[in-house]
């Protein structure tokens, strides 16, 4: 129904470093006061670390209320509010990763305080944000620190502010239900407010043409939406940084536009977005980790739900519920690194040295004493494997790491290889970066670096390719938009 929440959240986490300036904009945010004990942090009396990992839930609503008289999606008035939009986003600031979990809304769940079960969405419908917060508490383990809501007229007040959001359509597509649709040939499309909320919305009937002019209905239904949803969420972030939302000017034009748009718990203090803003400055939207779980269908004379697999889906939830999703949890500050030049390049370990002070990482004077031919390596301290596994991150190319006891505690060598290639813009994901095995080995000196050890960790990928033949209806891949190319040129939807 909904995704640009999501973006609402994590664009705010991602460009609000100066974000301080403008309490009285926040201030203007609808706020949901959620009863003591509910959200994690507030069973106790001290508030958690803003350098701990922090699970939002958001919801987007089926309310219509603030929309024009006449509009098509306003078609009926409804008590209450429903939501079929279920996602949590888990923000890690000390690894700088960040992960979006959609639930789908036919998911089959017992219902906290009640002695029923039914669909998750149902938990909202009945018991508001309190009910469905205790529901993925209790059912998946998941603790949720803090809740985004959002509506109809808020998603396109927030399209509108980004200046609406490109999406390359692999054929025509619409949709004839009551959201709005109409893509007329393939190609890029700047999705304004009403066709990006037709575009994240349609589930039953969102249509794609082939190329003999048939009509072909998407049979993913919710599942299919929920991956549009996602890719939406990652787009809409892209497409705000693109209008210069790191900008602080263009962020005040922003923040003074959306705060109206959102609805979020009475905890959610500007204090922790600005946090979370220092630390997600230079966050790739390509590096937002989505997941979906998986559920097995009911069968075709019950009712419509669907059921967990719940061995399937442990490593999934997994990731959201252990407070740090066995990530490393040093931050670079506490890393003191010296650089040693191994390739001969002048002045290499000084601009290495630069490069690792411009990512947090406390630097002393660099080397370049070193016998050529040697790979990369990152050399630390037994016991230090976490803080070698944070310099490793801040590699591009691979690394192997070797233990050696004659270093200090919490220092770091860094020696630059035959496959050196560069320090990363970002600190690199932690799932993709082995640790060090914990192992003792002989000391070495400085003067005869160490040989390399047996743990070697590969280069960043460089992406999967898209699978799919998408001139074959039988194939979801014939439905699936996707990111626009560099450069694309993206026409205005009518």
């Amino acid at each position: 129904m909904i995704s640009l929440n999501a973006v609402a959240l994590l664009a705010a986490a991602v460009t609000a470093t100066t974000l301080a300036y403008s309490n009285d904009r926040v201030a203007d945010i609808t706020r949901t006061v959620i009863p003591r004990g509910v959200l994690r942090g507030t069973t106790g009396d001290e508030a958690r670390s803003p350098t701990e990992v922090q699970n939002f839930l958001i919801v987007g609503v089926d309310d219509a209320s603030g929309l024009e008289e006449g509009d098509k999606v306003k078609i009926r008035e409804t008590e209450g509010k429903l939501t079929d939009t279920i996602m949590v986003l888990r923000l890690d600031p000390v690894a700088v990763t960040a992960d979006l979990l959609s639930f789908p809304r036919d998911l089959y769940v017992p219902l906290a305080g009640t002695t029923a079960s039914g669909r998750i969405n149902s938990a909202f419908n009945a018991g508001g944000p309190v009910r469905l917060i205790q529901t993925i508490g209790e059912d998946f383990g998941i603790p949720i620190d803090h809740y985004v809501e959002l509506d109809f007229a808020g998603f396109r007040e927030l399209v509108e502010v980004v200046g609406g959001v490109p999406v390359q359509f692999p054929h025509p597509t619409r949709s004839q239900g009551s959201v709005e649709l109409d893509i007329p040939n393939a190609g890029c499309w700047v999705l304004g407010p009403r066709q990006a909320l037709g575009f994240a919305r349609a589930r039953k009937d969102y249509q794609v043409q082939d190329d003999e002019g048939t009509w072909h209905t998407d049979r993913g239904g919710d599942f299919s939406r929920v991956e549009r949803q996602q890719l939406f969420v990652q787009l809409a972030l892209r497409q705000a940084i693109s209008q210069g939302a790191r900008n602080p000017n263009t962020l005040r034009r922003l923040v003074e536009l959306g705060a109206r748009s959102l609805n979020v718990d009475a905890g959610l203090e500007p204090e922790l977005v600005v946090d979370l803003g220092r630390a997600f400055d230079g966050f790739d939207p390509a590096d937002l980790v989505t997941h979906t779980l998986p559920v097995d269908e009911a069968p075709p004379d019950g009712p419509a739900y669907l059921y967990l697999r719940e061995e399937e889906a442990a490593d999934t939830l997994a990731v959201f519920r252990d407070g740090d999703g066995g990530a490393a949890t040093v931050l670079p500050a506490d890393v003191q690194v010296r650089v040693r030049n191994g390739t001969a390049t002048p002045g290499q370990a000084g601009d290495v040295t630069r490069g690792l002070a411009g990512l947090g990482f406390g630097t002393l004077v660099p080397d370049t004493d070193v016998p050529p031919g040697l790979p990369t390596i990152v050399s630390h301290a037994p016991g230090d494997e976490a803080e070698a596994q944070t310099v490793a991150r801040a590699v591009a190319g691979p690394v192997t790491y070797q233990a050696d006891p004659t270093l200090e505690d919490g220092l770091v060598v860094l020696i630059t290889g035959t496959d050196w290639a560069g320090v990363a813009p970002a600190l690199r994901p932690p799932d993709d970066v082995e640790a060090p095995a914990a192992v003792d080995v002989p000391a070495t000196s400085e003067a005869d670096p160490p040989g390399p050890s047996s743990t070697t960790v590969p280069a960043a990928p460089d992406g999967d390719a898209p699978a799919g033949d998408v001139d074959d209806p039988d194939d979801p891949a014939f439905f699936r938009a996707a990111e626009p190319a560099p450069g694309a040129d993206c026409a205005l939807t009518p």
